[in-house]
């Protein structure tokens, strides 16, 4: 996980002699392949040999290439991606693990190349997760499938009573007056989180009762942030079960704005509008610095050429590159096309479930474009 705090201090970084920064993919079905972070550099270490022109470049790329092999072939594949940045004349080097996927990336500069990162933040901002029961609550924050408490309310409520009649009804209304106080100081304590840290997303868990008593007093624009509601047995279920199921909500609302995003890139290109979809089709717009945001299936292959010179790449298998005449290799073009979007600050979605089938219906890979 990345906070906003090791961005900037990642990104204060530098040194004149260097600082390589790699992204690498860690593919969840292929975590029986400890070899896959090794082969998914080397071929990143390969590109970037070709792209970067400084004559120190080659220097770095070496020195603390070594540096880096040897760290993954001990490392244990562990998340959806790796990045590090290394300079060993510095004393640099800083590894963080994401449960998130970043595209296989390395550059080497003066400074750590953190824009990758920050995207990272852009793109899973923190899921506030309310937790409430009748005389006690809590509020965590998840970011990229990370759970932390921040806040844990209690109050005194009191509990059954056991005569009847006019003294049980008063009773009654005197313990919903105080559970009615109770979640007011809860969403108090929703609002400063708000002030100290903001946050876009908000998901409710409790029993149906609870959860729609606070759902009713929560006011604008905190209902609008909320993007669903879940039951909890706080009897019975861990604190871990608990984040589970809040997450299952997040992991809904996500498939659903995928669902949303293909659906309109499908729409858009039949239009002949802003929208593009096909390998051929969606390729050509990459390279043409046109993508808004990449849509890929997972685990999507490209199987094509790429020109060794000036990067040109296609779905096409050729000799030559057509741009420039250079020699080309051919192999998966798919890493070349998600660095290209990156680096013309394209966001890259890799879409699941029913997104993932209608996409694949149409190539398994398509695009919004800027224009």
């Amino acid at each position: 996980m990345i906070t906003r705090q090791q961005l900037e201090r990642l990104a204060a970084l530098k040194s004149d002699e260097g600082i390589l920064s790699a992204y690498l993919t860690i593919d969840p079905q292929l975590m029986y392949d400890r070899n896959q972070p090794l082969t998914r550099f080397k071929g990143a270490v390969k590109s970037a040999s070709r792209r970067l022109r400084t004559t120190r470049s080659p220097e770095v790329l070496e020195r603390e290439g070594k540096r880096v092999l040897e760290f993954l072939s001990k490392w244990e594949l562990i998340g959806r991606g790796l990045v590090i940045f290394s300079s060993q004349p510095a004393q640099i080097w800083e590894t963080v693990s994401l449960e998130v996927l970043v595209p296989n990336f390395v550059d080497v500069d003066a400074t750590t190349k953190t824009g990758i990162l920050a995207r990272v933040l852009d793109d899973y901002p923190p899921l506030v997760v309310a937790v409430v029961q009748k005389n006690n609550a809590a509020i965590y924050i998840s970011q990229q499938r990370v759970s932390e408490e921040t806040t844990r309310v209690k109050s005194e409520v009191p509990g059954k009573h056991e005569q009847g009649g006019w003294s049980q009804g008063r009773f009654q209304r005197h313990v919903e007056f105080h559970i009615a106080e109770h979640l007011k100081k809860f969403v108090e304590e929703i609002k400063e989180l708000d002030r100290v840290q903001p946050f876009k997303y908000l998901a409710v868990g409790g029993t149906e009762e609870t959860v729609n008593d606070l759902l009713k007093i929560l006011p604008e624009p905190f209902s609008k942030k909320v993007i669903g509601a879940f039951s909890v047995d706080l009897k019975h279920e861990t604190e871990a079960e608990t984040l589970e199921r809040a997450w299952k909500v997040w992991e809904a609302y996500e498939r659903q704005a995928e669902q949303d995003l293909v659906e309109k890139a499908v729409d858009a290109a039949k239009a002949g509008d802003q929208g593009v979809v096909g390998i051929n089709d969606t390729l050509w717009t990459i390279l043409e610095g046109r993508v808004h945001t990449l849509l890929v299936t997972e685990g999507l292959r490209i199987e094509g050429s790429a020109c060794l010179n000036c990067n040109h790449f296609s779905a096409k298998k050729f000799e030559r590159c057509p741009i420039c005449v250079g020699e080309a290799e051919k192999g998966d073009v798919l890493d070349r096309a998600i660095e290209k979007a990156f680096l013309d600050g394209a966001r890259v979605k890799t879409v699941s479930g029913e997104a993932s089938r209608r996409l694949t219906a149409e190539g398994g890979i398509g695009a919004v474009l800027r224009y």
